[in-house]
């Protein structure tokens, strides 16, 4: 239920592991996240992991902008850096690398458009997915620009609930 939040974090750099067919029994065990955070918008499986005092973040917003100022806030971040932002692959988490066009991978999976006055592509590391810098982008940056409003104007104070 959380694909598209966890396509946004990765887009802001952060180290996000999204599974859409896992057990929740799966996601009780400790070694299965550690150092890991669960977000969830199941109250269940909220309160289930609260009970075994792991950390765990419900979602429980109308709009996936709330929901991600509801995790910032109660992971206590003031401010995401757009500077470190397009650093992680959407698909697979890895790590991107900056790479000429010349040097590009290409596999049977991946195509690159015909893309005028592109000087910069970053590929994944691991699944060798291609980047470039679109109009995608600049959303992403507004999106960036409009939580940091947010977190700015809210308290100090998680609004959800983590443990």
């Amino acid at each position: 239920m959380l694909g598209k939040i966890a396509r946004k974090l990765r887009m802001f750099g952060y180290d996000t592991v999204y599974e859409s067919n896992v057990k929740d029994d799966y996601l009780i065990f400790p070694e299965v996240h550690t150092k890991r955070i669960i977000l969830t918008s199941d109250k269940e499986l909220f309160n289930r992991c609260r009970k075994k005092s792991l950390s765990i973040i419900l979602l429980n917003k109308k709009t996936e902008f709330e929901n991600l100022v509801t995790i910032f806030l109660s992971l206590k971040v003031k401010y995401i850096d757009p500077n470190l932002s397009f650093s992680r692959c959407t698909i697979c988490n890895g790590l991107l690398g900056v790479v000429d066009n010349d040097n590009i991978f290409f596999d049977a999976n991946h195509t690159l458009p015909k893309l005028n006055n592109i000087k910069e592509f970053h590929q994944c590391k691991i699944c060798k997915k291609i980047y470039w810098k679109g109009s995608h982008v600049n959303n992403m940056l507004d999106l960036i620009k409009k939580i940091n409003i947010e977190l700015s104007s809210q308290k100090s104070n998680a609004t959800a609930p983590f443990m």
